[in-house]
């Protein structure tokens, strides 16, 4: 803060300025489920306030954000075969992206081009989407795909909900290995440790996964645990089908209930809306001092 004296007419006049920075105020990430019983797409803010974002789907399952903040979501569910992919923009105006597939489920966009990742359960396939719906399949004989995820190395991740459960590890040309088997695991989501999170659909958990594929149980006792996310606050959040729930989990690990009520939760987004920028200029203060020179 700086002060100014200035004499005008006899009078003493202060002027206080203070210099402020520009800042910015963060906003708060928003959470997006796919309600696979009520068709609809359903937007929490970070408190568990839900909203309809979009309604009118056919079984709507995965939903993914690109880095534009278009929010894509695939509907046709498990058994279905007129699956499509839609997006919608930040009003919840939508438009079809891609159609013909069978039973898609997870989805994730990954580079900067707007490649989009899709399982595509009934097919067996991994598609590869460009940014102008273009599909390549880099990965088949992957029958009961249902989530995905790529580690910091650039090798995706995929499992396969059957009675023995397996979890796949690809490589950069589609060719995969066994990297843990067991139970029928869905949704899927890496930490930034390199720990690999997968929801346990038919034992009711949470397993966590080292590097090396060894799993131990990192949460238990939910009903059909379906997908997994993270905020950018790096708190997990669940999907749990058959409860109509979905639990948060802190970076401790300790779980509380963040929102319920509903008919089927499956996949989980999350988006961090950019920062409102507060421009703080200045701002000038002056004060007459009614007293004349040299009294």
């Amino acid at each position: 803060m700086k002060t100014k004296y200035q004499q005008i007419s006899g009078l003493i006049t202060i002027m206080v300025v203070l210099s402020l920075p520009v800042g910015s105020i963060a906003k708060a990430d928003n959470i997006y489920v796919t309600d696979y019983g009520t068709g609809t797409i359903v937007k929490y803010d970070s408190s568990g306030n839900g909203t309809v974002f979009a309604s009118g789907l056919n079984h709507p399952t995965g939903i993914a954000f690109d880095s534009q903040g278009t929010l894509y979501a695939a509907e046709g569910g498990v058994g279905d075969v007129g699956g499509t992919i839609l997006k919608f923009d930040s009003s919840g105006n939508k438009t079809t992206f891609a159609t013909g597939l069978q039973s898609p489920q997870a989805m994730i966009v990954v580079d900067s081009s707007g490649t989009l990742w899709v399982a595509e359960y009934a097919a067996g396939n991994i598609d590869k989407f460009d940014s102008s719906g273009n599909k390549t399949i880099f990965s088949s004989n992957f029958y009961h795909g249902e989530g995905l995820a790529f580690d910091s190395s650039g090798n995706l991740f995929g499992s396969a909900y059957t009675g023995s459960g397996y979890i796949y590890k690809f490589d950069s040309s589609g060719n995969r290995t066994v990297f843990a088997q067991g139970g029928s695991p869905i949704g899927l989501l890496f930490d930034d440790s390199g720990y690999l999170f997968a929801a346990n659909y038919g034992s009711g958990t949470i397993m966590k996964y080292a590097p090396d594929g060894t799993g131990t149980v990192f949460a238990s006792g939910y009903h059909n645990p379906y997908g997994l996310a993270f905020d950018s606050s790096k708190n997990m959040y669940m999907a749990d089908d058959g409860g109509g729930a979905i639990y948060k989990y802190d970076s401790l690990g300790n779980a509380s209930l963040f929102a319920s009520g509903l008919s089927g939760p499956y996949f989980i987004a999350t988006q961090v809306p950019e920062p409102t920028t507060l421009l703080l200029l200045g701002l000038g203060v002056v004060a007459v001092i009614s007293r004349k020179r040299g009294c």
